[in-house]
């Protein structure tokens, strides 16, 4: 049996636009079975998984309409007929019911696979791999000394965006001119500092570093026994200096004192790099 459709869609650039479609979304679901049944995947495959290809099957399914509408026009220009403006929907017409279950059907799909597309894609582009390898190529140098510091468990996100959809929103939208900047090979050499559109670090670093919490001395007891006969015990207490004296020193001290609310630092910046500071 002969599936029948409306006329409007018997033209070059549906045809196209459903074929663009449909091969796209069989690579996905293909390239999305690979990654799961391998139990790895790239920093690439993700990318084309989540962003590339879905991107491509979305301009094919706009160019299906597209080329209804100029079907359309085209006859109403041509045909001695008037045409209405709008397509009427019948049905009883066996053409515009399989249109009609076509796309109540392909739209169900669609949805259902937009929602899992753009969980992962959301997680794919939160991750490490994604920050250290793919968008921020450029940033070698940091993701190297990342993966060797005392964060190298914490997800580069965790500090640089932190939760909730307003910084997330817009740390993609500048990425967007950063990923431009790589393409074109624009970005500054080396990367200047200070980056100004960094999330405050009260809202980031503090939900683990609290600086209300900070502690200066740490009691340490340690168990010896003597070589005599009886085995003596003896034991060695320390106090153990683990940081300044936040507290009773109001943070003029120690790693952590810039953070003081009350303390106000000026200094100059003998380069642009802000690499020499001749004065404090």
């Amino acid at each position: 049996m002969k599936l029948r459709l409306p006329h409007s869609t018997q033209n070059w650039i549906s045809l196209i636009g459903a074929t663009i479609a449909v091969i796209s979304l069989f690579m996905i679901i293909f390239l999305f079975v690979i990654t799961g049944v391998l139990a790895q995947q790239g920093s690439y495959m993700g990318l084309v998984i989540y962003i590339l290809l879905p991107g491509v099957m979305i301009t094919g399914l706009l160019l299906i309409p597209l080329g209804m509408l100029l079907t359309i026009r085209k006859q109403k220009k041509e045909s001695e007929e008037e045409i209405p403006d709008w397509p009427k929907i019948n049905l009883n017409d066996v053409r515009h019911r399989n249109a009609f279950f076509i796309f109540a059907i392909g739209t169900t799909i669609f949805l259902f696979l937009s929602a899992v597309g753009s969980y992962e894609a959301f997680h794919y582009t939160e991750s490490v791999e994604f920050c250290g390898t793919l968008c921020h190529e450029v940033m070698q140098p940091e993701y190297v000394a990342y993966q060797h510091s005392s964060h190298a468990r914490v997800a580069c996100v965790a500090c640089h965006v932190g939760s909730g959809v307003d910084w997330y929103m817009r740390s993609k939208l500048s990425g967007m001119y950063q990923v431009y900047a790589v393409l074109a090979g624009v970005f500054p050499r080396p990367i200047p500092t200070p980056v100004h559109n960094l999330r405050p670090a009260r809202e980031t670093c503090e939900q683990c570093h609290w600086p209300e919490k900070f502690y200066t001395k740490n009691l340490h007891y340690e168990r010896h026994y003597l070589n005599d006969e009886e085995n003596t015990a003896w034991g060695i207490t320390l106090q153990m200096k683990i940081g300044a004296s936040h507290a009773a020193l109001g943070l003029q001290e120690g790693i952590h004192w810039h953070i003081n609310q009350d303390v106000k630092i000026e200094y100059i910046s003998g380069d642009e790099k802000h690499e020499t500071i001749p004065w404090v």
